[in-house]
């Protein structure tokens, strides 16, 4: 992320706030500033709705529940990322390394947000007791691969005192009872253990647990901004009906695009025609399940179908831009960027009219959705060390997609 991000922490004095609304005017060339477009065509001006002081997703409130959202599926997802790039490449290999970098450059952006609510000893403290449990499943998993029960053993001892210490930070800090947290912390913990004794196990259900996992977070998202937002006294609400919605679409679309990186890293490792894979594809049909049914809850059965359709063939359509990459078919890979541009064009027009969103704006912010996901899936392929940077900031434009979805439906709705 660039230096984008400064000036929303000043504006907001919360970190997390920058981080769920710059998205791609910050993340890549490709997207060309495309969220920064939808935002400037959401003002009063292009779409007659309310002003800014009026919009009941961006309040401090629900900024910050989306952006724990994506912060802490993001932990997840790259957690599950460097798992199974260690299981591919090796422990020590240069991938590895950069993907666990990419774990910790998530890592600091957590402990930023805490600092920005709680100040600097609380930051330093966070980031002691992360990146502790942190090394806790590193050595979790290591304990699985090499089969060594003492360590994963020992590991999950290890694991039952963070849960134990960092309830007792988070609860002193936002209010919240800590037995509450510590809860929350062991369903963090169980959900992805088992993610990566699947991944490590090559089992087809891998992709599925560690969604699974990813969803857990939202509730602990959830729960802390609720608890965050009473304690620091901040505007909005962060359990009203329009921070569910811009968090909901925030977690749906990063899970979008971590679960099409799991695909593409499953089909590296274990071949296209895979039962992994397999179950990888599948867990990626789920989540555009739940983008449908949400979708369908506001504007109809029609819409859901109509999504769906869409929404599939821009995935058949990355899919055969993976192929075209992983046999050197350059035809392949131009047609499936062609079809892509269509898509867009479709896509944006189905959006536009649905939102009151200008489909140019729309269309923008997908081409930015599109660039920054072929450049994740190209680096997957070619075992670039920057695989997982790439899906990171992936993710991250896909936060700014929903903040600016959410903004527009709830206007409609006039969610509060």
């Amino acid at each position: 992320m660039k230096t984008t991000n400064a000036a929303a922490k000043a504006a907001a004095g919360l970190a997390v706030l920058a981080i769920s609304v710059t998205a791609c005017s910050g993340s890549s060339a490709g997207g060309k500033g495309g969220t920064s477009a939808m935002k400037a065509a959401s003002t009063p001006t292009a779409t007659a709705t309310d002003s800014a002081a009026t919009d009941t997703t961006a309040t401090a409130a629900a900024a910050l529940r989306s952006g724990l959202d994506l912060l802490f599926r993001e932990h997840v997802d790259l957690t599950g990322f460097a798992v199974q790039t260690a299981v591919t490449d090796g422990l020590g290999s240069a991938n590895t390394t950069q993907a666990l970098a990419a774990l910790d450059g998530n890592t600091v952006a957590l402990g930023d947000a805490i600092g920005s609510v709680y100040g600097a000893d609380a930051r330093t403290a966070f980031l002691k007791m992360w990146r502790a449990h942190i090394g806790f499943f590193v050595e979790y998993t290591k304990g699985l691969a090499t089969k060594d029960a003492a360590m994963v053993s020992a590991a999950q001892t290890k694991l039952a005192g963070y849960k134990r210490d960092f309830a007792a930070f988070l609860g002193g800090a936002t209010h919240i009872p800590a037995d509450a947290i510590a809860t929350e912390l062991q369903g963090h913990i169980q959900t992805l253990e088992t993610a990566i004794g699947s991944i490590v196990a090559n089992k087809p259900d891998a992709a599925a647990n560690l969604q699974m996992a990813a969803m857990h977070m939202d509730g602990t998202a959830a729960a802390l901004a609720s608890g965050i937002a009473t304690e620091k006294s901040l505007a909005g609400n962060a359990s009203g009906d329009a921070s569910v919605l811009r968090a909901a679409l925030t977690g749906l679309l990063v899970q979008h695009v971590a679960q099409t990186g799991a695909v593409v890293q499953t089909a590296v490792a274990t071949g296209l025609t895979s039962p992994q894979t397999a179950g990888a594809v599948k867990a990626l049909d789920d989540n555009t399940v739940g983008l449908g049914d949400a979708i369908g809850s506001v504007y109809g059965a029609d819409a859901r179908t109509a999504f769906l359709k869409m929404w599939r063939a821009h995935i058949g359509f990355f899919v055969d831009y993976t192929k075209g990459l992983a046999t050197k078919n350059p035809q392949l890979v131009a047609s499936a960027q062609a079809k892509l541009a269509g898509y867009k064009a479709d896509f944006a027009h189905f959006l536009g009219t649905a939102t009151g969103l200008p489909a140019d704006a729309v269309a923008a912010d997908l081409q930015g959705h599109i660039t920054t996901l072929e450049d994740a899936i190209k680096a997957i392929v070619t075992k670039s060390p920057t695989a997982a940077a790439k899906i990171s900031m992936a993710e991250t434009h896909m936060a700014g997609t929903a903040a600016v979805l959410a903004q527009a439906i709830a206007t409609q709705k006039k969610l509060g």
